[in-house]
């Protein structure tokens, strides 16, 4: 096939979202492994900073939280003694860190609970090594356990369409689309 036409293909199955194309961008693909295990929850620890920092100091991470900046030291050190201070607190507007690992257990990712007066706001993030496994929308499913019974709410930008799918995928819908847009998801009975 003359290189012509196999550009004028390549655009239309670009255009179209053909499976196969996706599967040939730079970036890998996961959509067809889902396939997780189970995910446990426990509240972070102090031996939990480094795994942490690491995620809080990674561009492609942090890219969609607050200013989009990788957090120095000094700010990660001080996030995270006011999240080791709020573990046992049932206090409203206190951030909670909690760490998602494998039954092995691997660490996988941060959730993060803040208790408002009408519902719990929810965040997440996944280590780059388990991108595109699952594991975001099980810490989802962590985050309702933890809602005492409230409402979830979640914040992401427009632009971050794989945060946008994890929630949508979890059950959250659109509930105000402002930028950050916000997300929302009623109580599991």
């Amino acid at each position: 096939m003359p290189q012509g036409s196999r550009r004028g293909v390549g655009s239309a199955v670009r255009a179209i979202g053909h499976r196969q194309y996706r599967r040939c961008r730079r970036r890998q693909d996961l959509a067809g492994q889902r396939v997780v295990t189970a995910v446990l929850l426990r509240p972070a620890v102090r031996s939990d900073a480094e795994f942490l920092f690491s995620m809080a100091s990674d561009v492609e991470v942090v890219r969609w939280v607050g200013d989009g900046n990788p957090w120095s030291r000094e700010y990660f050190d001080h996030r995270l003694a006011l999240a080791l201070n709020a573990t046992g607190s049932h206090e409203p507007d206190v951030q909670k860190w909690f760490i998602g690992t494998t039954e092995e257990p691997a660490r996988v990712g941060l959730l993060s609970t803040i208790r408002r007066s009408d519902h719990l706001e929810v965040g997440y993030w996944v280590h780059p090594d388990h991108w595109g496994l699952g594991y975001a929308g099980k810490l989802l499913v962590h985050a309702q356990e933890h809602a005492s019974g409230l409402p979830l709410a979640a914040q992401v930008y427009r632009e971050n369409g794989a945060s946008r799918r994890v929630l949508e995928r979890a059950g959250f819908a659109l509930v105000d689309d402002g930028d950050p847009l916000t997300y929302g998801r009623n109580p599991v009975p």
